[in-house]
């Protein structure tokens, strides 16, 4: 019993002691290889993460770039649609004005077809006044020929009638004897015709300053409508304006512009002659002139002839918008009646010029 309790006390716990530390060893090193494989494997994912991170962040600044960029292209795009807006509104307006000026040309060509019309009747007529003239020319040459003839039975007749005038003679001397007679009574009727005259001339007097009135009043309102123009004259009862404002050189046909302002001066006419009195025969008297520069084509022989011509068709537009024909008369004097008589081009231009004058018979 001794000896079994004896080695109970001796047992050795040591090795087990020692087992168990190699084995926290172990688990110890174990623990520290993982942490650091671990350690170096994160590293290396770090890294990794890193330059992706990098990456990202290039990416990242690219795309601001890109932003900014389309930011930018953006304000331009405002600023081209605000002025492709402004082009717009300008290019409405434009065709706006386009749109007017296609109504006053499609006016204007109704004008010109309407004038063509006319010239064409015109020729006709005076391709049968030619006809007619050419025969009324060879009626005229034999007719001639037969006062040729007859001229020789007159020779004697004059001889006769040679001798008639002295007895004639003698019949006026005996005449103004009477005449004189007459004379010295007459004196005392001179000064009755005198006083009615006169009287008369005053009569005259106040209707033509009452007529002026309404010339000042007309024209004015025909400066109106033709314009602001330097080369406009108003000479006493005279409205002169050149004739390029409603011709073209070496034509009778009025040009677009110029059927415009004559409208505007028909209108003014019949708006004025509402208000002269009855009582006043008035008249609105159109004078054609030209330079003396000569001309001949198929239309016109003479400058007589073009400003002939001229008035007379002033005149039938003024007819055609309705004013009477009574009221209207027509005048050419071609280059005779000049207001220079140098032969500048200043000159020749003043010459060429239509007068209007409203005036009584």
């Amino acid at each position: 019993m001794k000896l079994s309790r004896k080695n109970i006390y001796d047992l050795n716990i040591w090795p087990g002691f020692v087992d168990i530390l190699g084995t926290l060893l172990i688990v110890t090193i174990f623990t520290i290889l993982i942490s650091t494989i671990t350690q170096v494997y994160f590293n290396d994912q770090l890294e990794i993460k890193r330059g992706e991170i990098s990456s990202l962040d290039d990416q990242i600044k690219s795309l601001f770039d890109e932003i900014e960029r389309t930011n930018l292209e953006k304000n331009n795009l405002k600023s081209n649609l605000s002025i492709l807006a402004t082009n717009l509104s300008k290019l409405e307006n434009e065709k706006k004005k386009l749109n007017e000026s296609k109504t006053l040309i499609e006016k204007d060509l109704a004008n010109s077809n309407y004038l063509i019309k006319i010239k064409e009747n015109e020729l006709s007529k005076i391709t049968q006044e030619k006809t007619f003239l050419l025969t009324d020319l060879q009626e005229k040459n034999t007719k001639i020929d037969r006062i040729n003839e007859k001229n020789k039975q007159f020779v004697s007749e004059i001889n006769e009638l040679n001798n008639n005038v002295e007895i004639l003679k003698k019949k006026i001397s005996y005449l103004e004897n009477i005449l004189k007679e007459a004379e010295i009574n007459d004196e005392n009727n001179k000064v009755k015709i005198e006083n009615l005259g006169k009287r008369l001339n005053q009569a005259l007097a106040g209707k033509v300053q009452e007529l002026s009135e309404f010339q000042s009043i007309f024209f004015k309102e025909i400066k109106e409508a033709v314009g602001d123009r330097s080369d406009i004259i108003i000479s006493g009862d005279r409205f002169i304006l050149p004739s390029e404002i409603l011709f073209q050189s070496g034509s009778d046909v009025i040009e677009p512009d110029g059927l415009n302002k004559l409208i505007k001066i028909s209108k003014s006419l019949k708006e004025i002659s509402l208000k002269i009195p009855k009582e006043i025969d008035w008249i609105l008297r159109i004078d054609g002139h030209t330079d003396k520069i000569p001309i001949n084509n198929e239309m016109f022989s003479s400058n007589w002839h073009l400003s002939s011509s001229r008035s007379i068709n002033i005149v039938k537009f003024f007819i055609d918008q309705g004013i009477s024909p009574s009221r209207l008369v027509a005048a050419g004097f071609g280059e005779y009646s000049p207001i220079f008589l140098d032969q500048t081009d200043e000159s020749l231009k003043k010459n060429r010029r239509i007068e209007i004058k409203l005036t009584t018979r």
